[in-house]
C-alpha cells in the first residue's frame, strides 16, 4: 500500500467516526484527504470498499503485532495468549473502531453487516487456532463456541463495568477473567461433547470468509520493488534487512525462523521515514503468507 492510498484510508476512518459512516460522503474523503474523485476511484470502487480496507489494515496489524509477541516464546504460555488478545483491543482503541462497528450495526446496509461480522469471524478463528496451541488439541471441537462466548464475556464485562464506574476496565485482568471462565468451562464441554456451534458450521463459515491469498511471487516482487526504491532515501541497516528477508523468500522452502526474528527489526528500520508505510505493509503481508505456509506444511519451522 502506497503512502496516498494509506492517507485515504486514515481521512476515511478519521470523517467515519467524527460524522458516522452513513453521514459521511464521498466528496467529504476528497477533502480531508485533499485528493481528486479520479485518485479516490483508483484505490476503491465504493465507500463500502474503503470500510472494507480499514477493517483489513486492523486485522494485519493486530497481526503483526501477535506475531511478534509470540518469536522465541511458549505457544502454550497462556500469559503469551493475554497479550495477543490485548493486541486487538488496543488497536480497536488506537483506532477508535468501536464507534465505527456501533454505526455499522445500526445501519441497514446488509453489505456492510455482512463485511463487520465476517471480521469478527477473522478474530474468533484466530482464537480458535490459539485456544487450541494453549488448552490442548482435545479442545478444538469446542474452540469455535469457546470464543464466540469469550468475546461475549468480555464486552458484556467491559460495557457493565463502564456504566457502574464510568472507567474502562484493565484490559488485562479483564482478559484473564475471561480466560479463566473459558479453562473452567472447558472440562464439562469435553465430558458432555455437546455444543450448538462445532466442527460443521465452522467449515461454512471459513468457506464463506476466506481471505485473498497471498502468492509468494507476489510478495518477493513487491519486496524487491521496495528495495529498488530505496535508491531515493538511503537506509543501510533497513536496506540490509530487506534484501535478507528477499534472499529467504527466493529459496524454494523460506525459512519460517529466520523470516520470524528479522521481520520486526526490518519494520522499525524504517520508522519515521518515508518508506515505513510499505515497510508495515510488506511486514503484515510477510506475517500472513508465513501464517498460511505453517497451516499447509508447506514452510521450513
Amino acid at each position: 500500500m502506497n503512502n496516498r492510498k494509506r492517507q485515504v484510508i486514515e481521512s476515511s476512518l478519521q470523517l467515519f467516526t467524527e460524522k458516522g459512516f452513513q453521514n459521511t460522503s464521498i466528496q467529504d474523503i476528497l477533502e480531508r484527504a485533499n485528493i481528486s474523485k479520479g485518485t479516490f476511484y483508483n484505490y476503491f470502487s465504493s465507500k463500502n470498499e474503503c470500510f472494507m480496507a480499514i477493517l483489513e489494515q486492523s486485522r494485519y496489524e493486530a497481526s503483526l503485532r501477535r506475531h511478534e509477541l509470540l518469536v522465541g516464546k511458549d505457544k502454550q504460555d497462556i500469559d503469551v495468549l493475554i497479550e495477543q488478545i490485548i493486541v486487538i483491543m488496543k488497536i480497536n482503541e488506537e483506532q477508535n473502531l468501536i464507534t465505527l462497528f456501533e454505526g455499522v450495526i445500526k445501519s441497514t446496509d446488509k453489505e456492510l453487516k455482512r463485511t463487520l461480522a465476517n471480521h469478527r469471524l477473522f478474530e474468533i478463528e484466530w482464537l480458535m487456532e490459539r485456544f487450541t496451541d494453549v488448552f490442548g488439541e482435545e479442545v478444538r471441537p469446542y474452540t469455535f463456541e469457546c470464543g464466540i462466548i469469550f468475546w461475549g464475556m468480555v464486552n458484556h464485562l467491559s460495557m457493565t463495568w463502564r456504566n457502574v464506574y464510568e472507567t474502562q476496565i484493565e484490559a488485562k485482568r479483564l482478559v484473564r477473567i475471561a480466560l479463566r471462565n473459558i479453562q473452567a468451562l472447558l472440562p464439562t464441554l469435553i465430558k458432555e461433547n455437546d455444543v450448538l456451534l462445532g466442527p460443521d458450521i465452522v467449515h461454512l463459515l471459513s468457506k464463506k470468509m476466506q481471505q485473498k491469498p497471498i502468492e509468494k511471487d507476489e510478495l518477493t516482487e513487491q519486496l524487491q520493488g521496495f528495495i529498488n526504491r530505496l535508491d531515493n532515501e538511503p537506509n543501510i541497516i533497513g536496506e540490509q534487512f530487506a534484501s535478507c528477508l528477499a534472499e529467504e523468500f527466493s529459496l524454494a522452502t523460506p525459512r519460517t525462523h529466520v523470516i520470524e526474528v528479522l521481520l520486526k527489526p526490518f519494520r522499525e528500520a524504517f520508522s519515521n521515514t518515508s518508506h515505513e508505510a510499505a515497510s508495515i505493509d510488506l511486514a503484515n503481508m510477510m506475517w500472513y503468507y508465513l501464517n498460511t505456509m505453517t497451516k499447509s506444511g508447506e514452510a521450513d519451522c
